[in-house]
């Protein structure tokens, strides 16, 4: 089984990126790695868009939204997984908006109650498995078994800053929750388990030498970042559909409160989100869209992987306020 799609490598050094930057481009802030940036660039100006996107990694445009919460430089905020934007829609930083493609958008990607953030795109986090080196018999059914010994050393975790390792670290502590939605002692030790039986690495490249030298053979990654892997290691991976399902994240889009121009902003959002776009990204990138039509629109293969794994049920709006506190118990005390 083989799968594309673009492997970002997070860099702390943010990335501008436009062909015509000006003081009057749009500014979008993003975690779409420099490829796929470039491209959305060049995809925009070329229907009269003329933007400037900053990219970098998800945790870092987070944090930085936050810090200019006071004097907002971006003009439109796209590609934050779900319990970035809910926090950001929170603390108040969006406009409300509903985008000309919102009709017809499954109700799990918009944002009725406040008309602020519409999803445009999912992304399974998924467990995947070197073909080549371990059999469907000896893999794992599901995120809990990578704690049995026989897995030892065999995974990768990459550092709580990548927005993939975040989503996958919640979706397992959400299996522990109790009533109040605290994660419970078990939960914890469940945890602590999972590091001490990981290798540990805080940068991509650390992660794809373990691959290379055929330490790892279980790969905890984003759907598209699975095949990049697989091809750039050499080997075939399948994936699992797990026991308990998958957690999938939603890309989100929302237009920055304050904006000085929001007529600008709110055509770029319209299309961006549009399913003739969404299908485009489909094709070049190999992404899953959420809209009905842009799904209908995509190539078959694209279609295919949209049924391809079983979802996790995570209320990620629930949940939000809970993960940073989550993620900085795990890098105070499990880590």
């Amino acid at each position: 089984m083989k799968f594309t799609g673009y492997l970002t490598t997070v860099s702390l050094a943010a990335t501008l990126i436009s062909s015509t930057a000006s003081a009057e481009s749009l500014t979008v802030y993003s975690p779409q790695g420099e490829e796929r940036a470039v491209w959305i660039t060049e995809q925009a100006q070329a229907v009269g868009h003329d933007i400037t996107m900053l990219s970098a990694g998800g945790s870092e445009l987070f944090d930085r939204i936050l810090a200019e919460r006071a004097n907002a430089q971006a003009d439109v905020v796209l590609g934050l997984i779900d319990a970035s934007m809910a926090t950001l829609k929170s603390e108040g930083l969006f406009e409300a908006y509903v985008p000309s493609w919102a009709e017809g958008l499954p109700a799990a990607y918009r944002d009725d109650a406040d008309n602020m953030v519409y999803k445009f795109w999912q992304t399974p986090i998924v467990l995947a498995y070197n073909s080549d080196a371990l059999s469907a018999d000896d893999a794992p059914d599901g995120w809990l078994d990578l704690t049995e010994p026989q897995y030892s050393g065999k995974y990768v975790i990459g550092s709580t800053a990548w927005q993939t390792t975040k989503s996958y670290l919640v979706g397992m502590l959400v299996l522990f929750t109790d009533e109040s939605g605290e994660v419970t002692d078990e939960g914890w030790d469940f945890m602590q388990q999972l590091y001490d039986n990981a290798i540990v690495v805080d940068s991509g490249d650390a992660k794809t030498a373990a691959f290379v030298n055929g330490e790892a053979v279980l790969d905890l990654n984003w759907f598209g970042g699975v095949g990049n892997l697989g091809e750039s290691v050499g080997y075939t991976p399948v994936m699992i559909d797990t026991e308990g399902g998958t957690p999938f994240i939603s890309e989100g889009i929302a237009i920055m409160k304050g904006t000085n121009q929001l007529d600008e902003a709110q055509a770029f959002v319209d299309w961006f989100g549009s399913p003739e776009f969404m299908a485009a990204y489909a094709t070049e990138f190999g992404q899953v869209p959420v809209h009905p039509e842009a799904i209908a629109l995509s190539p078959e293969s694209v279609q295919a992987n949209a049924t391809l794994l079983t979802p996790q049920d995570i209320d990620w709006d629930a949940i939000a306020p809970q993960i940073d506190g989550w993620i900085q118990t795990i890098e105070l005390e499990i880590k």
